[in-house]
């Protein structure tokens, strides 16, 4: 069922590339495996799966080693709390929801302490939603600025979560806007050329966030299937 699920997911986002006028190489899958359980994950694995995303630390600690190819990639893409970046430093490539300065030096002293550089992403919340994570847009420089200055963190781009909305086109605002901060960095020379990640969108309207310009797109149900 899961390969099935990929291959169709990647059948839209195809789609969705060819009306941008992009190429649809450019966006990769998180899968987003909260709640899915170590058989589903490695099932996407054998699909075709390379990119990982947890939620919960605690999930990450059992699924992340258990057996997986060594060519997978591993995102925290929920809420990491300051407390728990040591573990995260160890288990995770790539930290999808740094959103303050605090956090992003913990991570970067662990891994400094593990000898490894860890990728991250800011996460931005567009909507100023309270019940989310995420830093207000006028927020993202300075902590930009200060996540360069840190030696063991590798800033790629920017993330967010928009607001639910029943109408996937209701998204797309947000989507957008994303696209123009990190163009606006980019031009500010805050960000460079190679900082271009854009992880948005999830099963209900990863499409739109594909004609806006995501690079990483998070999709649960829609590979997966509901959760057990």
């Amino acid at each position: 069922m899961i390969a099935e699920n990929l291959t169709q997911i990647k059948e839209r986002i195809a789609r969705a590339a060819e009306r941008a006028q992009r190429n649809a190489e450019d966006v990769r899958i998180v899968a987003a495996a909260k709640g899915q359980g170590k058989l589903k994950i490695e099932e996407a694995i054998a699909a075709g799966i390379s990119i990982i995303g947890h939620n919960y630390l605690q999930e990450a600690v059992q699924e992340v080693f258990s057996g997986n190819s060594a060519d997978v990639e591993f995102h925290m893409i929920g809420h990491l709390q300051r407390n728990k970046a040591g573990k995260a430093a160890e288990l995770f490539h790539v930290i999808q929801t740094v959103d303050d300065p605090r956090l992003a030096a913990a991570l970067n002293s662990r891994c400094e302490a593990c000898n490894r550089t860890t990728g991250v992403l800011i996460q931005v919340n567009l909507a100023l939603e309270p019940q989310k994570s995420g830093i207000p847009e006028d927020e993202v420089q300075s902590l930009a600025e200060h996540i360069r200055g840190l030696p063991f963190l590798k800033l790629m781009g920017l993330m967010t979560m928009p607001p639910f909305f029943d109408d996937p086109k209701r998204a797309r605002p947000y989507f957008a806007r994303l696209r123009e901060l990190r163009e606006k960095l980019q031009s500010s020379g805050v960000m460079s050329s190679e900082m271009y990640e854009l992880s948005m969108g999830m099963t209900g309207d990863f499409e739109a966030a594909v004609e806006e310009g995501a690079t990483l797109v998070r999709i649960g149900s829609a590979l997966f299937g509901p959760r057990s």
